[in-house]
């Protein structure tokens, strides 16, 4: 018998509800009767913002992360606010956290945050970017310009943490290096 032809919740209870998150812990059956408790965080989507000025420097913000205990480079972006659309969440994110417009952003990919969370992050694309005004320095350390082939070494030396800026270079990379080894991508 296939232990997860079909899974029931028993029973679901919110053990925490504070500052716009949830933690749910469901006690779960599965087809062969076993039982499991899981512990997850609640819903969410999420936008991060690949930004990048035209001579190919990547628009990072500097954020405390207090579970790091430390001030990290991190992709711009934040959570989707309910009626809200992806698109118009990573104009607002991206201009609150770094002063920065961005009208034409492409959609390069998603990724969930992991087993014990429902949140989905969305990462966007753009080359469009215009100063516009301040950032937020509530939220936001600084605002930093840095060479993509800096951000790229970095990334695949481990000095970011970042999990949204790591996927985010991984994808900008690997885009380019597909349009750039396969002339006709893209072509009909």
């Amino acid at each position: 018998m296939d232990k997860f032809a079909s899974v029931r919740v028993l029973k679901s209870k919110i053990i925490y509800n504070k500052h716009g998150r949830q933690v749910v812990e469901d006690t779960l059956e599965f087809a062969d009767g076993s039982k499991h408790e899981w512990v997850y965080f609640k819903g969410g989507r999420a936008v991060g913002i690949a930004a990048f000025t035209e001579d190919n420097r990547m628009i990072l913000t500097k954020q405390y992360r207090h579970p790091c205990g430390k001030v990290v480079l991190d992709l711009p972006g934040g959570g989707v606010e309910e009626g809200e659309t992806l698109l118009n969440a990573a104009r607002r994110e991206f201009e609150e956290e770094t002063g920065f417009t961005a009208d034409k952003l492409e959609l390069i990919g998603k990724y969930s945050t992991g087993p014990n969370s429902q949140l989905v992050v969305d990462i966007f694309f753009t080359r469009d970017v215009k100063p516009k005004g301040k950032f937020n320095r509530e939220e936001i350390v600084n605002v930093e310009l840095v060479d993509f082939k800096m951000v790229l070494k970095k990334v695949l030396e481990r000095e970011y943490l970042d999990s949204a800026l790591v996927i985010a270079v991984l994808l900008v990379a690997l885009k380019n290096s597909f349009h750039h080894s396969h002339p006709n991508y893209g072509k009909c």
